[in-house]
């Protein structure tokens, strides 16, 4: 049997739909088990990520999930499998497929032990679908506070503070699928795109530069799910707590589909063939438990078909070669090629602009200035009597991407949306000329912790801003040398955030 994976909308996103109703079920076998059983809903979390050793309290004790002197795994089983997620990486999505597939297992065994479907298997949230009026709604079953027979709910948690609307609904600008049009799966260059996948790393925990599914729709959704209140990030804001949430599993579902959308719309969509991606990092082993509790091992290699003997499922709906399209982005700001596809870029990119100094990103809105080198600035100036089309007029156009490098902060959780030249006291909201992309601060706290695998360097995010730039370029904002990036945070950011970007530069890259 090939199992299926259903939308979670097919049947209304409640618990009418005996799919949601029977996930319910499994999900609260596995809370009632001790996290010292390594087949326990909270032992699958600290897979993804745990912290209860903090001087300060952690967030398992804070929010309930962690009592001090309650039993443990033996230490081998935490170094085994704890803190193993991979961000940043080209193993991102790969390590992720095998982690869903394993609490699916987990799932599909306690429905069954409870007379449920054999055939269960993990729903996924597409709030993508643009036919669907409520893809964007956290699903009825997730806010629910109650099953049907008035128990507990255990889809629903309270620590889900989203941007403070009540039920969740994401911004639709938030899951729009520009990464779809990536040409590679790795990015290899230093100032571009990280591809779909990711740059190439070892093991990575905590890394500096995400792919672009990484990046949109994966960190944002996070962000957008768990959101910030006093007490500190919802569930799904922090990469240590947030398997803890039973949503995440469905949003990884989807993003684990997108991977499978993207290697079905063109045969030039491929995985990567290096053996150093294959065979997974040599420096510690992805590790899994099976339905037994048994320890299963594997990598990139295994994870390449779903319909695998090892894995064994596949989804109910793709979106194929010529409806790609179709999905991605509309916003001004990001790619809007008429094809599928971005161009290929061979030339490695080059350094054209950057600023002088540290941002700290606080308030309402921070900004810095970008000096463009004189080549560049030459290139983008224009007066009213000239084409600017026919004056950049080359065998393939000029990619511009914008780097916001080294970004370190004290607390994940937050969404910064990123404009250039925007008129003070603008309203940015209606500039999507202007609009550039949005960062969602997801994993950057570890990141930035000086005794990290990276020595505390924070993530890096890289924007395609090329119809940004041309826009600027032609209405002649760009003829004194320089412009202005403008950090826009969806909520205030306070000074305990510690939010700062070490570098903001500009590259150019061309065929």
């Amino acid at each position: 049997m090939v199992y299926v994976r259903k939308s979670v909308w097919a049947n209304g996103g409640g618990f009418d739909d005996p799919l949601l109703y029977w996930y319910a079920i499994g999900v609260s076998a596995l809370q009632k088990r001790g996290l010292n059983d390594n087949t326990s809903w909270r032992f699958m979390a600290a897979i993804h990520g745990i912290d209860i050793t903090s001087s300060d309290g952690s967030l398992w004790q804070q929010y309930g999930y962690y009592t001090p002197g309650e039993p443990l795994p033996s230490q081998a089983d935490q170094d085994l499998y704890w803190n193993q997620c991979q961000h940043g990486s080209w193993y991102f999505l790969p390590w992720h497929r095998g982690y869903i597939w394993s609490i699916e297992g987990l799932v599909r065994a306690e429905i069954i032990k409870a007379g449920g479907p054999k055939d269960w298997a993990m729903p996924y949230w597409n709030y993508s679908d643009q036919k669907n009026p409520q893809a964007l709604l956290l699903p009825p079953a997730f806010s629910a506070t109650t099953m049907p027979d008035g128990s507990a709910n255990p889809l629903y948690v309270a620590q889900r503070y989203g941007l403070g609307s009540t039920p969740i609904v994401l911004p639709a600008s938030d899951v729009t699928l520009g990464a779809l049009s990536a040409t590679q799966f790795v990015g290899l260059k230093v100032g571009a795109s990280a591809g779909l996948g990711g740059g190439k790393t070892g093991f990575s925990h905590n890394g500096i530069q995400t792919g672009e599914l990484e990046s949109k729709p994966h960190n944002i959704v996070h962000v957008d799910i768990g959101g910030q209140n006093d007490a500190g990030p919802g569930l799904m804001a922090d990469p240590d707590i947030a398997g803890l949430d039973p949503i995440f599993w469905l949003h990884h579902a989807n993003i684990d589909r997108l991977w499978d959308v993207w290697n079905k719309s063109s045969a030039t969509h491929t995985n990567p063939t290096d053996p150093a991606w294959l065979n997974g990092p040599q420096d510690r082993k992805f590790v899994v438990p099976n339905v037994d509790g048994s320890p299963y091992s594997y990598a990139p290699k295994d994870m390449v078909d779903t319909t695998s003997p090892n894995l064994n499922y596949t989804y109910d709906e793709f979106v194929v070669a010529t409806a790609v399209s179709s999905v991605l982005t509309s916003n001004v700001g990001e790619k809007t090629l008429s094809q599928s596809q971005e161009p290929e870029l061979a030339q490695e990119p080059e350094l054209v602009g950057a600023n002088a100094s540290v941002v700290n990103v606080t308030g309402k809105m921070s900004s810095s200035n970008l000096a463009l080198d004189a080549q560049t600035s030459a290139l983008l100036s224009v007066n009213p009597t000239q084409n600017l089309q026919a004056k950049l007029a080359q065998p393939a156009r000029d990619r511009y991407f914008l780097n916001l490098e080294n970004i370190k902060a004290a607390k994940d959780g937050f969404v910064i949306d990123v404009y250039m030249e925007l008129p003070e006291g603008a309203d940015h909201t209606g500039r999507m000329d202007l609009f550039c992309g949005s960062i969602g601060l997801f994993g950057v706290r570890k990141a930035s912790q000086p005794d990290g695998a990276h020595g505390g360097a924070g993530v890096t995010e890289v924007m395609d801003v090329t119809n940004v730039v041309a826009g600027l370029a032609q209405n002649g904002a760009l003829n004194k040398g320089e412009f202005s990036v403008n950090l826009v945070p969806r909520i205030t950011l306070t000074d305990d955030a510690k939010v700062t970007v070490e570098r903001i530069s500009l590259y150019k890259q061309s065929a």
